[in-house]
């Protein structure tokens, strides 16, 4: 993954990060559970921008027209497209 990719991901990341910790700082009051929830999304954050193919490899869906399993868009392809 190039390097103004990763930029770009990180910078997508701080809004969850501003929106979410006043969102819980509002509800629970607590800066405990603001750290975490701050800690989870950089963990999650590091490890993409790291090891991007962990992600995909995991939630890429197999090819529709080979294997028994047909991904979200080939259903809708066909669900749409038979009427």
């Amino acid at each position: 993954m190039e390097l103004g990719r990763r930029f770009g991901i990180a910078i997508v990341c701080g809004v969850p990060a501003i929106v979410g910790s006043g969102l819980l700082w509002a509800l629970f009051q607590s800066w405990i559970v603001v750290f975490v929830y701050l800690f989870l999304l950089l963990a999650t954050l590091l490890l993409f921008v790291v090891s991007p193919g962990l992600f995909t490899r995991n939630s890429q869906l197999w090819d529709p027209t080979v294997g028994k399993f047909k991904g979200l868009v080939a259903k809708l392809q066909t669900l749409f497209n038979s009427g």
